[in-house]
């Protein structure tokens, strides 16, 4: 069937929108996939990011002894709260551990720390010992600032959204022919706008996934009102429920103290029904009284709809409630999809490597959208003074998109050259990657030739990419050699990544030198 192009008027509007919508978020949308692209790996990170994990031997814990240990470590645990376990792994060897405190300061009226399972040496996550993956994750979708940084990411996700809408009906006609249309041969902004529209072919499907479950995650609030309002008289349980069946259970006040069931014996139980899944986590409820109960999240890690929540009463040990893997309703599975999709906690490593590679490439589309932009607004119909201005909006947005590149770098050397003993030494870490981010900014804005901006950037962040293996095995002895051959893959992989990444980086800045002219 032949495709049929938008008429000239139409085509102009979705044109213009296109451009506006995709320039005013393009610096935003390159963050979030940016950091995005670092946060899917934020479990296997930990490993790198603290030596001390990578001694910790994986094996299953007793649930028991966790609440146990937690009690004894802080005498204002309150175990009739809601605590919830998150169980060690390959890719996390810790146990993560959230709970509520008895205390009358707001601020401080929870537990969220990670446990060594073999010595039981609890950290406080609010004042952790390192903080890489935590921090790009955050950054991902702009918790550092306060109150309106989710939504923020939210409407950009919306935004993104409408985008690639409007994209998809602008090329529609000659989308495949200006897909086998790249070359480096043409002029500088028809390599752009080539590159441009190849790149955002190839990754189209996964950017619509990101766009449509962003704006979930950032506007869930604004998106769930109209429902809870309207069909539930603002009570959002109902909705919940369907999720997680332990949301719709109420503590009895008036309940008596009992004897809890072992979570152990009801764990070993899940695995044995469920051999081929793993229990991720779990949540109780009044623990220690006679309405207590708990609720398990089990997994395969493989499958999109083989995550499953079953819930218990602790006093009995029987369960009440269960959403089984792979036999869910469709109001039970959305929302889990959504979450295995835009976390790819599906399908293994590889597809978590393949949304990585992904991610680079939708940042390459945003960079060369952000070029085509500026090259369409070099004619003669603009005048000397808009001109000016195109070019430094254009170099703003570089300086910011390229800078988070070398900062990244600096993020995991900061990481190995902060002595481990020092108090808020996360702390530390983030004034380094922030305050090197800033600076690098602040630098780039220095520079008026777009190409030399560029290949700056690529030279400074090549060379600190080079130094983050070298600097982790200096540090800690698991040269990348040698952690393969003690089977550390994880350690392995992060250390070649970054020296692979920075040989690429200062070979395209070579490469450009020699073949591209100035922008």
């Amino acid at each position: 069937m032949k495709l049929k192009a938008l008429k000239p008027r139409l085509h102009n509007v979705m044109f213009h929108t296109h451009t506006v919508a995709g320039i005013v978020i393009s610096f935003a949308l390159f963050i979030i996939f940016y950091a995005g692209a670092f946060a899917l790996f934020r479990d296997e990170l930990y490993q790198w990011e603290n030596h001390q994990a990578r001694a910790v031997e994986i094996k299953n814990v007793d649930s028991d002894e966790i609440i146990s240990q937690v009690a004894a470590q802080y005498p204002n645990f309150k175990k009739e709260g809601e605590t919830s376990i998150v169980y060690n792994s390959e890719n996390q060897p810790y146990i993560q551990f959230y709970a509520d405190l008895n205390t009358d300061d707001i601020r401080n009226n929870r537990i969220r720390a990670l446990i060594n399972p073999e010595t039981w040496e609890i950290t406080d996550n609010f004042n952790p010992k390192t903080s890489v993956g935590e921090t790009l994750y955050h950054l991902h979708y702009f918790e550092q600032i306060p109150e309106f940084g989710i939504w923020l990411s939210g409407f950009v996700s919306l935004f993104f959204l409408f985008a690639i809408v409007t994209g998809v009906l602008i090329h529609w006609k000659n989308m495949m022919r200006k897909f086998y249309a790249f070359s480096i041969k043409k002029k500088m902004k028809n390599i752009w706008t080539d590159a441009h529209t190849m790149l955002s072919i190839i990754g189209l499907p996964f950017q619509i996934i990101y766009a449509v479950t962003g704006c979930l995650f950032g506007l869930l609030t604004l998106l769930l009102a109209p429902s809870v309002i309207l069909m539930f008289n603002g009570n959002t349980e109902p909705i919940y429920e369907n999720i997680r069946p332990i949301v719709n259970v109420s503590p009895n006040e008036n309940a008596k103290t009992a004897k809890m069931h072992s979570i152990t014996a009801i764990y070993d139980e899940l695995q044995a029904e469920f051999p081929q899944h793993r229990v991720l986590s779990t949540i109780t409820k009044h623990y220690g009284y006679e309405d207590a109960v708990i609720a398990f999240r089990v997994d395969d890690g493989i499958g999109i709809m083989s995550d499953g929540n079953l819930v218990y009463n602790l006093v009995t040990g029987e369960r009440t409630a269960e959403i089984l893997p792979n036999d869910k309703s469709y109001t039970q599975t959305v929302y889990n999809l959504m979450t295995k999709l835009h976390f790819a906690t599906f399908g293994g490593i590889l597809l978590k490597v393949l949304y990585f590679f992904l991610s680079m490439i939708t940042c390459f589309s945003l960079i060369s959208g952000i070029l085509i932009w500026k090259t369409s607004r070099e004619k003669k119909g603009y005048t000397e003074k808009q001109q000016c201005f195109h070019h430094q909006v254009t170099k703003v947005f570089l300086a910011i998109c390229l800078g988070l590149f070398p900062a990244t770098a600096l993020l995991f050397i900061a990481n190995k050259t902060i002595p481990f003993s020092i108090e808020n030494r996360a702390f530390y870490e983030n004034t380094v990657f922030f305050g090197g981010w800033a600076i690098l900014i602040m630098a780039g804005l220095f520079w008026n030739n777009l190409k030399q901006l560029n290949n700056r950037y690529l030279i400074i962040g090549g060379l600190l990419s080079l130094a983050v293996p070298f600097l982790n095995g200096i540090v800690t002895g698991d040269w990348f050699f040698t952690a393969f051959v003690k089977a550390k893959y994880i350690i392995a992989s992060v250390d070649i990544f970054w020296f692979l990444t920075g040989v690429s980086a200062l070979l395209i800045a070579q490469l450009s030198k020699k073949t591209a002219k100035n922008i």
